[in-house]
């Protein structure tokens, strides 16, 4: 068998098969095929030409990660995540949109369209597929939400990690959280910056941070946690006046969970998906007597339960 990698490494121990497509299990292919069953729908979208001011409020007033990005006429063009804004915001090479082409200037900057920070080269399905054929693009693609759309290219609905995860929870496995898990964890303290912490979750791809301070856990601080301090209140009228420097340099005590939901590593992955949708929370950190040994995610679990 071959190994089933995402960029350059091993994910959730699956497997290929020998035509390189995601092994499955005979669970999976047991679900009813219709994409309706899991498809959200109606989706919050937002049209290219609106401006970035708008995306962080539909963001934050719906407590969402993602939208996708339509002409007027509502044909798919691009989606648009807290990632991006977190790197638009000072986390990576869309910053130069503030700090190039508008001088620094925040206020400017955040009225250019949508467009110009989305992702473009959008992994999608349309809304015939069956629900393997979307499973195996959202494994192999390693995207964490899947625009749907018809065959005219039209937003239909859309499929999120979580939506799968909810959807195949119930399939057995004698797999455990230690087995998937990713024990190369990459943290801040609680005297970091949000801009430092920004950089670090573009920088290694990861929309969560542990906070760990002298060898304590402390909290968590997740992409969603940047965006909603900087589209609130004081710190987004200071960002408008021109204080990014002081925005960003607010530190993640700030801003952080404190609300730590974990599991021991010995717990089933079964175990471990009812607990994270209970809390509502993408991840898990994983927990041994005590001790931060690892950090467990909706991906992780989604490949434990759908992979042979």
């Amino acid at each position: 068998m071959l190994h089933l990698t995402l960029k350059g490494r091993i994910i959730g121990k699956g497997y290929l098969r020998s035509d390189a497509k995601p092994n499955f299990t005979d669970a999976v292919y047991r679900k009813p095929s219709e994409l309706s069953f899991i498809t959200k729908r109606p989706v919050i979208t937002i049209t290219r030409l609106v401006p970035i001011l708008r995306a962080i409020d539909l963001m934050v007033s719906n407590k969402i990660r993602r939208l996708p990005v339509t002409e007027a006429t509502g044909k798919l063009t691009g989606i648009v995540t807290a990632t991006n804004i977190i790197n638009f915001l000072g986390g990576g090479e869309y910053f130069n949109i503030i700090k190039v082409k508008h001088k620094g200037s925040f206020y400017s900057a955040i009225y250019e369209p949508v467009d110009s920070i989305s992702t473009r080269d959008v992994v999608k399905a349309y809304d015939d597929e069956s629900f393997t054929d979307v499973l195996e693009r959202m494994v192999t693609s390693g995207i964490g939400a899947i625009p749907v759309v018809t065959r005219d290219e039209k937003i239909y609905g859309i499929i999120t990690e979580r939506d799968v995860l909810r959807y195949i929870a119930d399939i057995i496995t004698t797999r455990k959280v230690e087995d998937v898990m990713t024990t190369d964890l990459i943290t801040v303290t609680s005297g970091t910056s949000i801009g430092e912490a920004a950089k670090l979750m573009i920088k290694h791809r990861v929309r969560r941070l542990p906070v760990v301070d002298g060898g304590v856990l402390q909290g968590i601080i997740v992409a969603m946690d940047i965006l909603r301090f900087i589209g609130e209140g004081h710190a987004f009228r200071k960002l408008m006046l021109g204080d990014v420097d002081e925005v960003l340099g607010v530190k993640v005590s700030e801003v952080m969970s404190k609300n730590i939901y974990s599991i021991q590593p010995k717990a089933t992955v079964g175990e471990a998906a009812r607990a994270m949708m209970d809390a509502g929370v993408g991840a898990l950190l994983v927990k041994d007597d005590g001790d931060l040994i690892g950090i467990v995610t909706e991906r992780d679990l989604l490949l434990a339960l759908a992979l042979r």
